[in-house]
């Protein structure tokens, strides 16, 4: 990692040959770094590896560091596809960057999102074809870390952008994530109102709930008025709530034609529903309150008491299921029933 060296802004214009996303650097045989995510970019004359967490913190591999480079595979248990560069020492006059000494003589390029296969090619061709020998000193490395680089994950064929037009792309996106971020904060935001308006709607009911557990149906107009418009206002016209009537038949006929509505033309269709099936299905649909799986069981035993079009049956493993009380199966199950009964 001592080969490393910052970015140096100003430097004459290379061509980007390929980049990569999501690539991490290690020192020799490390599992952990300092840079484990951001976006690398082949030139004819070095790699340059922008940080994704941080606009400031760029990196140069000079190629004339480099002895030779080995590609690796993802294995099962690795993070990604790697590039092994065996590096050269480092002359008297190298440029100063994150490391100032390591004790391993190669560092490895690890793909998190794959890639390494083109980017190996191009990177082994540049090396052989030696530009980097015939370029003026300016495009050395080292200095400052000010100049802009970003991710393009895609790679592809050698791109004609100069390394400084990287800073209109990274702009754009730094703009797009702000503006996402203020979506994701007003959503919070609405979430948070919608909570205060339950909470109120919430208040309400209990406080109706508990005149008419006092007084019975001693409640003023206005009371009985606002919990109506509220109810009405998250969509509930007539709820079944177990606070006003109790374990009560009451309770458990209402309960029960609510649960034919619901569930008439599932079983239409399907012929059939499990209880559990069922007991989802209407949780979801009467969302004013949740309620247990016995007033489930209670509400569909009082199918026949209500003339309800679904019937609940009972199977021979001692489960249930909801079905058309003129279904041929159920119609079936009766008569087999008749015969058997002493």
């Amino acid at each position: 990692m001592d080969r490393l060296s910052w970015y140096t802004p100003g430097e004459s214009m290379e061509e980007i040959l390929i980049q990569a996303g999501q690539v991490g650097i290690y020192d020799g045989d490390m599992k952990q770094s300092s840079f484990e995510q951001g976006t690398a970019s082949l030139t004819l004359q070095r790699v340059i590896w922008a940080d994704s967490s941080d606009p400031d913190c760029r990196l140069v591999l000079h190629h004339s560091l480099v002895d030779r480079i080995e590609r690796h595979h993802k294995s099962m248990f690795g993070r990604g596809g790697k590039i092994i560069v065996t590096l050269k020492s480092a002359g008297a006059g190298h440029s100063p960057g994150p490391v100032a000494s390591s004790g391993f003589n190669s560092l490895r390029f690890v793909f998190k999102q794959g890639g390494e296969e083109e980017f190996y090619k191009k990177y082994i061709d540049a090396l052989n074809r030696q530009t980097w020998k015939r370029t003026s000193s300016s495009s050395s490395s080292g200095g400052s870390r000010t100049c802009t680089l970003y991710a393009n994950p895609a790679g592809g064929p050698p791109s004609q952008r100069s390394l400084s037009g990287q800073l209109g792309q990274e702009k754009k996106f730094t703009e797009q994530n702000n503006r996402l971020n203020q979506t994701i904060s007003q959503a919070f935001e609405d979430m948070s109102r919608l909570m205060e308006e339950a909470r109120e709607m919430v208040n309400l009911s209990k406080s109706i709930t508990e005149r008419l557990r006092v007084n019975k149906e001693d409640m003023t107009e206005e009371e009985t008025l606002n919990f109506k418009n509220n109810l009405l206002l998250l969509g509930v016209s007539d709820p079944v709530m177990k606070s006003a009537f109790g374990h009560t038949a009451s309770y458990y006929d209402n309960l029960a034609k609510k649960v034919n509505d619901i569930l008439l033309d599932t079983v239409e269709t399907n012929g059939e529903m499990s209880l559990p099936e069922a007991y989802c299905k209407v949780n979801r649909s009467l969302v004013s309150e949740l309620f247990s799986p016995e007033d489930l069981l209670n509400a569909c035993q009082r199918f026949d008491d209500i003339s309800a079009q679904l019937s609940l049956e009972s199977l021979a493993d001692g489960s249930f299921r909801v079905c058309l009380r003129n279904s041929p199966e159920n119609a079936s199950s009766d008569l087999v029933s008749s015969l058997t009964s002493p």
